[in-house]
């Protein structure tokens, strides 16, 4: 008859010491997954937001500068009141050569002078097939630009600077170079 000895306490200690260390990393590892994709959530729901807050034909956007901490974008959709002449202007994609000698997406006008309160008029043509966009996150001013030409209304609330950008990724070839440089598909729009 074969005899079995019963395990001692030590050994339970240890055995179950292990196996809460293995649930622990294991579950660690499960929350971590877990968070990685609520962030993805997160970026991939901003950016269906992005592209549907750009889908009017006109938008009315109203900005000011921080104070102490950057505003949230804000966006309304509304007709405009603006009486002057729109600014026209286009987006093409691999149009300008850059310094590296690589052709590079722009915006045909990257420097935007306002009134403070007057809205300023864009009519804007992205001849690119993808959406483009100007965010100033200083000025709390995020317009997406799909492909085709749309009107958008600016108002800027109080007198500064402001650089914009497009946050939406493009020029990938050149690893969004031209998104980083003013002249390209980043400017400024100065009110005053």
């Amino acid at each position: 008859m074969r005899h079995t000895e019963e395990p001692s306490k030590d050994t339970e200690a240890r055995d179950q010491q292990q196996f809460d260390e293995a649930v622990n990393s294991k579950g660690k590892i499960v929350l971590e997954w877990l968070a990685g994709a609520g962030v993805v959530a997160a970026l991939v729901m901003s950016m269906v937001a992005l592209v549907q807050s750009g889908k009017g034909s006109e938008t009315t956007l109203a900005a000011q500068p921080a104070v102490g901490q950057a505003q949230a974008p804000s966006a309304v959709q509304a007709p405009s009141t603006a009486t002057t002449k729109p600014v026209d202007l286009k987006i093409i994609g691999a149009s300008k050569l850059g310094p590296d000698g690589k052709k590079h997406d722009v915006f045909t006008k990257t420097e935007f002078a306002v009134k403070v309160g007057q809205p300023l008029k864009l009519r804007i043509n992205n001849t690119d097939d993808v959406p483009h966009s100007i965010t100033a996150p200083v000025a709390g001013l995020n317009i997406t630009i799909q492909p085709g030409t749309h009107t958008y209304s600016l108002v800027i609330t109080q007198a500064g600077k402001f650089q914009w950008f497009c946050i939406i990724p493009c020029d990938s070839d050149s690893h969004g170079w031209a998104m980083q440089n003013a002249g390209f598909m980043s400017g400024y729009i100065t009110a005053t």
